[in-house]
């Protein structure tokens, strides 16, 4: 598949507009040349400081929650028995998407949603995702396939 050709005003705000909905295309396995704005999204996700800081928001969320600290009242608190059964999928992952050089899309958008997705297993009770299977999943989609 070819991407439209100019990367347009158009595609960019439609990147922008809909990154949630073209996140979740990614992370579902769509090509990133698929369209003009997955692919500028893609691109976006994939950048070194992009990946870098979902590294860290992982890190930060395995630290809090295995280290004790209150949940906030401000935001939705992790799932503690959830991240500490996960931990060394979730260490695993951050580490990943920290290395430089180039990475799938796929695999940073699945980590980007499991990161912030309230009701996904991360941080919703209810939800039926197992967490630890999902890190995994998305440090294996990191892989860029030849």
């Amino acid at each position: 598949m070819q991407v439209a050709a100019k990367d347009g005003v158009t595609a960019r705000l439609s990147a922008r507009v809909r990154s949630r909905q073209l996140d979740r295309a990614l992370a579902e396995g769509t090509p990133p040349e698929a369209t003009a704005a997955l692919a500028l999204r893609a691109r976006r996700l994939t950048k070194l400081s992009r990946r870098r800081t979902i590294a860290s928001g992982l890190r930060h969320v395995i630290r809090d929650t295995c280290s004790g600290v209150p949940p906030s009242r401000a935001r939705i608190s992790p799932r503690r028995s959830q991240v500490i059964a996960a931990s060394e999928d979730l260490a695993q992952l951050a580490d990943a998407l920290a290395i430089p050089g180039p990475v799938a899309a796929r695999g940073v958008a699945q980590a980007w949603i499991l990161l912030t997705d309230g009701t996904g297993p991360l941080y919703n009770p209810n939800s039926t995702g197992n967490l630890r299977a999902r890190a995994a999943n998305a440090a294996d989609n990191l892989h860029l396939e030849y």
